[in-house]
């Protein structure tokens, strides 16, 4: 049996702990705790080896598991090196000590690898800490996990398209801290005997399609249900008043009604077809009986007929609207399922409960789209919600914003928790931002004291660039936001820049069976390169291009850099910045070019701001301005990528 050095630590460490607390330390002599902390110590020195095949061994696993469309793995997982350590410098493999080859943690997030849950894994006995959050990965999560994962304190599976039931085992993964399961396709209830995780703090099941009752956690959790139907119970409402079951008895009635209106219409079209029958017999026979009319006769079998015949038509015309509403209902149905295996739908009650009813004193804000309100979720969770004032109005706007953010996940993408479609309400729920929009902290009120430093507003600029060029150049639709200003580019507490509003994107590579995709499409992101540099004026100098463009020369500005200068915001200048100020200026007077094949690409602002943040300013003495951008580019999009 395979003992490793951290199970030994642990075992060394809960004996130390039980002495103690028994007040046996004292009557232990020093030098035999030296003594055996020294044979602990050698004995892991001796199962190193063993560890450390085990596991390369894992690692050639799940290499060999995974497909890597992106090379992540393949460029980095060399195993043609025999030094110790050598695995440690692999991408996403943290080790318990950079010289010795034994993996900690396995951060493989947001690296596009498709496959399933990699069963090698298991060799890797020493890890304490699983991400492979927002890749491709399916399949159901192995019902052995416990025995696959024994020691680990966190799993992150979230954004991926993993399928089936949440395992019972998983339970017994008893060093868990953190289990993140949000944003994938799970269905089936939720483990009861995960609420006896006794060391649990976060857990997130989001996103899903899990129903029935949620587990009761023996300690505080932080759990987040959100966007699940399906569930109850705990926080959430009581069991006995899901809609799920609301729902069933309405489609039941439905059908029921449906069928009943069937058979009423064959009923009645048989009925026709003998009284039509009859009636020609009763006109034949009339005909001769000489002593009645053959008039009254005719009269007689056309008003029986009429009768059966407009019951027909009725009978006809209600079950032809029926079935109309009907093909309504199911088309609107797969609408709403198609946009609910992007995310959930939040409910209007919800919503109401989280801002008091959308009470004036949670208003935030106010848009052209509609109020924006803050509010809390019963998990704690704080979000901010968008209700927009017009459904119809603003269709376009919602669709996109709905389809875009549900898809797509990027640490400078504004994070959209959910959205409601009730009545005529419509509804986005996103993570709250505290420090609100970036024009607040570029044009403060007079009465406010606020101030960007340099530092903050170089990483803001930084951000939103990253987040440009991943749009543009990584996502598989090639998205351009085409209305990039300060107003839409929120902060959270860190000051890191999220870039929201998507109402007005369009697609540079649609997929040809995506119709809103198709509806907007564009042939570049220069749009988007302009309104950047726009928003790189006004984070150094408080205006915007078109605002300096009424007041000063561009032309004259742009040729000479040196000469924004007294037009640079003051809260930066006297700070011995002013090389990093006039290469960003540089870089944002490309960007403003009148004709767009001018200027540069996303991907190349944001390689040339990275070299700038860095200190490589070796471009600010060069008389040339920027245009050959794509030297500068050092900066892979491996960074471009980071979630």
């Amino acid at each position: 049996m395979h003992i490793s050095g951290h199970m030994i630590f642990l075992v060394t460490t809960s004996l130390s702990q039980f002495l103690y607390r028994h007040g046996m330390v004292v009557q232990i002599k020093r030098d035999i705790l030296l003594h055996t902390f020294f044979l602990c110590s050698l004995l892991s020195i001796l199962m190193i080896s063993h560890g450390t095949e085990t596991d390369i061994l894992c690692l050639k696993s799940i290499k060999n598991s995974f497909e890597d469309p992106n090379n992540y793995l393949t460029s980095s997982w060399n195993f043609y090196n025999n030094t110790e350590g050598y695995i440690c410098k692999f991408n996403g493999v943290e080790c318990w000590h950079p010289d010795e080859n034994r993996v900690l943690n396995l951060k493989l997030s947001n690296m596009g690898l498709k496959g399933k849950f990699p069963r090698g894994i298991v060799n890797c006995t020493t890890l304490t800490g699983l991400d492979l959050s927002v890749n491709d990965l399916s399949g159901p999560i192995p019902s052995d996990i416990s025995e696959i994962l024994r020691f680990v304190t966190t799993i992150d599976l979230s954004y991926n398209r993993f399928t089936g039931e949440i395992p019972t085992t998983l339970a017994n993964c008893t060093y868990l801290n953190t289990i993140k399961l949000d944003n994938n396709m799970l269905t089936g209830e939720i483990p009861k005997e995960i609420g006896t995780l006794t060391r649990i703090k976060t857990i997130s099941f989001s996103n899903n399609q899990l129903y029935g009752q949620v587990p009761m956690f023996v300690m505080f959790v932080n759990v987040n249900y959100a966007n699940n139907r399906g569930l109850c119970g705990g926080s959430l409402r009581p069991c006995s008043l899901t809609r799920d079951k609301q729902d069933d008895f309405h489609q039941s009635f439905k059908g029921g009604l449906i069928i009943g209106y069937v058979f009423s219409f064959i009923f009645s079209v048989m009925i026709t077809c003998m009284f039509y029958s009859k009636c020609a017999h009763w006109v034949h026979q009339l005909k001769k009986r000489k002593n009645i009319p053959l008039n009254k006769a005719k009269e007689l079998g056309k008003y029986v007929c009429s009768i059966t015949s407009r019951r027909t038509r009725t009978v006809v015309n209600q079950m032809h609207e029926l079935l109309n509403s009907q093909i309504v209902h199911n088309e609107t149905k797969e609408i709403s399922v198609l946009l609910e295996s992007l995310i959930s739908t939040i409910w209007l009650e919800e919503l109401r409960d989280a801002t008091d009813c959308f009470a004036m004193d949670n208003a935030i804000g106010v848009g052209k789209m509609g109020m924006m309100y803050q509010g809390f979720l019963p998990n704690g969770q704080l979000l901010a919600v968008k209700r927009l004032f017009d459904s119809c109005l603003f269709k376009r706007q919602f669709l996109l914003e709905t389809a875009i953010l549900c898809r797509y996940k990027h640490k400078n993408i504004v994070p959209l928790l959910g959205f409601c479609i009730e009545e005529k309400e419509r509804l986005l729920a996103y993570a709250y931002m505290s420090n609100g929009r970036l024009s607040k902290w570029l044009h403060p009120l007079e009465s406010e004291v606020i101030r960007l430093k340099w530092h903050d507003r170089i990483n803001i600029a930084l951000g939103i660039a990253r987040g440009l060029a991943w749009l543009h150049h990584t996502c598989d639709s090639g998205i351009v936001h085409f209305n990039i200003c300060s107003e839409c580019i929120l902060l959270d507490e860190n000051f890191e820049p999220k870039i929201s509003n998507f109402g007005e994107a369009k697609f540079m590579n649609p997929n040809t069976e995506d119709h809103l995709g198709t509806m907007f499409k564009v042939n570049d992101g220069k749009k988007d390169v302009y309104d950047f540099g726009s928003v790189l004026f006004e984070l150094m100098t408080g205006k915007t291009y078109n605002e300096l463009s009424r007041s000063y020369d561009t032309s004259d500005l742009c040729a000479n850099p040196l000469s924004f200068y007294n037009v640079i915001d003051k809260s930066v200048t006297g700070e011995g910045l002013e090389n990093e100020v006039c290469t960003l200026l540089k870089i944002a007077c490309e960007c403003v070019k009148p004709l767009s094949n001018q200027r540069p690409t996303m991907v190349e602002v944001y390689n040339n701001m990275s070299n700038v943040r860095k200190g490589k300013n070796d471009l600010v003495n060069d008389s040339d301005t920027l245009r050959g951008l794509e030297y500068a580019s050092s900066i892979t999009i491996d960074e471009i990528v980071e979630f």
